[in-house]
């Protein structure tokens, strides 16, 4: 059996759909992973600098170790400094769990999209191939 030009456009739109579409949903798995588990999604870089003192001195940067007037400060008593660190380490997993609820609602969007483009360009394929094999 022959297949239209149309035909074969739409089951090619349909095979990139599906292609597409199983990329964003792996692409979501890891988002809820994210979401549920931040500190499993962390990279390891930031990873390793929360899980001591030491690390978190070493790596800490500008951000935390400097003073008001740009001085680097002494380091801080342990208490202190573990006390900075899990703060450090709260934040970094809430910018994390944000992260890939943005990233999982991005994937949902392209999901629905993609379903869309998926339905219409199938029931074009059917139409077409209905078409062809009346002809």
């Amino acid at each position: 059996m022959k297949k239209s030009i149309l035909e074969i456009y739409a089951l090619a739109v349909c095979f990139f759909t599906v292609t597409c579409f199983v990329i964003a949903l792996g692409t979501a798995l890891y988002a809820i992973v994210g979401v549920a588990n931040p500190s499993f999604t962390l990279n390891s870089y930031q990873y390793a600098q929360f899980q001591s003192n030491d690390a978190f001195w070493k790596n800490c940067g500008m951000a935390h170790c400097l003073g008001g007037n740009g001085v680097a400060e002494e380091r801080p008593s342990e208490a202190d400094l573990t006390k900075k660190r899990e703060e450090a380490y709260s934040r970094a997993l809430d910018v994390e769990a944000r992260g890939s609820e943005q990233t999982l609602l991005k994937c949902l969007l392209i999901l629905l999209v993609d379903a869309g483009v998926f339905a219409g360009h199938w029931v074009m394929g059917r139409r077409a191939r209905a078409t062809s094999a009346m002809a």
